[in-house]
């Protein structure tokens, strides 16, 4: 999910709780992830309006992948050609695989069909890597076991250049994202520090204070600061709530601040291209928003965020290239129309999209639960498509109608047509048992060392967290709509 706060799976690791859409126990987006930048397919385009909108349809959905693989953190590369996720592997949340793999462009099918095309590095669930993009083509940045910052550019389904960075190696930093900048050489890679203790960025995991730092890839020796958060007594910090990413097509980071009295979740950004003017605000009104997502599409800067917690998003938007004093306004309120869930709430992981000029999001609400694992990862939930290029707001429901945990919605978009990929917490299936898969080999664990094996799944309602299975909904929007 959006795809948020802390590194999702580190917040699931540590088990670490949070209540109520305030920064105590702030509601934050399970996928620290970006998405796609203005691909080629969109850069073509800019959202248009005045047509008629999509008819009445339902989804085709299937399971995809290995169905006993355990898909976490799945992304597209911004060219749609690549999938980057990471697995978790021998029963643990906290270690596993980066792997890539091709995507076909015509019928959105994964080359090779389980995913596991090239192994790039070993990593650990908060230091898993997302996709960037330059003007030499797709890229991806994590950290591996040891905290050392790997990138990693595709040179096919089942090859890839793997560079390690010479910044210092620390396994305290998490929510490792690259920009998105095709026009250029290189960019930045954000990332946040914990002050003492890898994996959730709380205060009963021994962090009193989390820090947002960045590099430039022609500097990579120099890590720079940008805002040091203190984390309250229970929940999280304001970047983890409001998760912090860079704006699709701008090295501009945007991330959740309250700042003075303020019980709010405001947007506030820091440009890297302009690091001497600091942070500033993007948005503040009465509202906490929930891992916004920027990006720039076609003539406009938008930011999506859920808020205060509910089933309810705001879009905002703004001209592209507005002076960073002109305030952004809001453009369109989505909340799910006709949910089938009997308590929808935390609207998050939103992935915006331009396909052949119309605009469109997918995002993901559940039904509450106790708290922000129980409401994401156990309770049943809905992943909806939402059309914001006419007057109002036109929705379809993706996922099936069948009452089960689903998350992380992941549009790939080619010229051809649209595919959604998203996970499913398979938290029925019993626990034990030992899944033989490429890469593992249970009677010579020596000759691995350093390689992760890739065992059994965690247990499923009893301790940890579930396996998670990939599925994909082939909708109905194609190159002649």
């Amino acid at each position: 999910m959006r795809k948020g706060f802390l590194g999702l799976w580190a917040v699931l690791i540590c088990g670490w709780y949070w209540e109520a859409p305030r920064l105590h126990g702030g509601r934050a987006n399970a996928r620290e992830m970006e998405k796609h930048s203005l691909s080629p397919v969109e850069a073509e385009n800019e959202p248009i309006s005045g047509r008629q909108p999509l008819k009445p349809w339902r989804p085709m959905v299937k399971q995809v992948g290995d169905p006993a693989g355990n898909y976490l953190n799945v992304e597209f590369t911004s060219d749609s050609k690549y999938m980057v996720w990471f697995e978790g592997v021998g029963g643990s949340a906290v270690h596993g695989i980066v792997w890539h793999c091709g995507v076909n462009q015509e019928s959105g099918e994964l080359v090779p069909a389980d995913g596991r095309g090239f192994r790039a590095f070993e990593s650990t669930s908060w230091g898993r890597a997302n996709p960037g993009y330059d003007k030499h083509g797709p890229y991806y940045v994590g950290a591996d076991r040891e905290g050392r910052l790997i990138l990693v550019r595709p040179e096919g389904p089942d090859r890839g250049r793997v560079t390690v960075l010479p910044t210092a190696a620390d396994l305290r930093r998490r929510a490792v994202y690259p920009t998105n900048l095709e026009n250029r050489a290189g960019g930045y890679l954000l990332f946040i520090q914990n002050e003492r203790n890898p994996g959730a960025g709380v205060r009963a995991n021994g962090n009193s204070w989390v820090e947002l730092q960045y590099v430039s890839l022609a500097e990579p020796t120099k890590i720079r600061r940008v805002v040091r958060q203190s984390t309250p007594p229970i929940g999280f910090a304001p970047m983890d709530a409001g998760f912090v990413r860079w704006m699709r097509g701008r090295p501009l980071m945007t991330y959740g601040a309250v700042p003075g009295q303020s019980q709010k979740i405001r947007i506030a950004a820091f440009d890297a291209d302009r690091p001497e003017r600091g942070s500033f605000d993007l948005i503040a009104n009465a509202h906490d928003h929930i891992d916004p997502y920027p990006a720039v599409i076609g003539p406009y800067e938008y930011i999506f965020a859920g808020i205060d917690g509910g089933p309810k998003s705001h879009v905002y938007r703004r001209k592209a290239g507005s002076a960073d004093s002109v305030a952004f306004e809001l453009y369109k309120v989505i909340e799910p129309e006709g949910s089938k869930l009997a308590s929808p709430s935390l609207a998050q992981s939103h992935e915006p999209f331009l396909f052949h000029g119309r605009l469109f999001t997918v995002y993901q609400v559940n039904d509450k639960g106790r708290n922000f694992f129980d409401t994401t990862f156990r309770k049943p939930g809905e992943i909806w498509l939402a059309e914001l290029s006419d007057v109002g707001v036109h929705q379809w429901l993706i996922t099936p109608d069948d009452k089960v945990p689903v998350s992380e919605p992941e549009p790939l978009v080619t010229r051809n047509g649209v595919w959604v990929y998203y996970t499913r917490s398979m938290i029925a299936e019993p626990a034990g048992g030992r899944e033989e898969r490429k890469g593992w080999n249970p009677g010579n664990r020596r000759r691995l060392k350093g390689r992760l094996g890739q065992g059994r799944p965690v247990p499923a309602a009893g301790g940890g967290m579930p396996r998670f299975g990939l599925y994909r909904a082939e909708v109905p929007i194609r190159a002649n709509h």
